[in-house]
């Protein structure tokens, strides 16, 4: 399924799922839904291809947006792009050390690899 997406297809599935943040483990989809002028070609060109449907078409005054939402299919491939792009383990560490400076001004990596007071933000970058 995959292959037949384009990279702005996987990206329009991983934005409706909320799952475009490359720092993240894990992938933690926490919607699925767009809202998209209607008729748009883009969302017409992957509901061919099985991996969204219209939820709600626009109608009138009440709806200006056609509503889409993912299929299994589009999570599925969402997914595995998802990983396919994600940052490297080492890569997301030191995002995390780095969001840390913000709260902790005189912490060097160093201390951030070897305390065990971040012992948990380590493991879960």
């Amino acid at each position: 399924m995959t292959e037949k997406l384009t990279e702005k297809q996987l990206h329009w599935l991983r934005h409706m799922l909320g799952i475009n943040d490359r720092r993240k483990k894990h992938p933690e989809p926490y919607r699925n839904y767009a809202a998209v002028n209607p008729g748009d070609p883009e969302f017409v060109d992957m509901e061919k291809l099985g991996v969204v449907r219209l939820h709600r078409p626009a109608s009138g005054n009440v709806f200006i947006y056609d509503c889409w939402v993912v299929t299994d299919a589009g999570k599925e491939a969402a997914f595995k792009s998802f990983y396919a792009r994600r940052w490297s383990r080492s890569k997301r560490k030191y995002h995390a050390f780095l969001s840390l400076r913000d709260c902790f001004d005189d912490l060097t990596f160093k201390e951030f690899l070897t305390s065990p007071e971040f012992a948990d933000v380590r493991a879960n970058a």
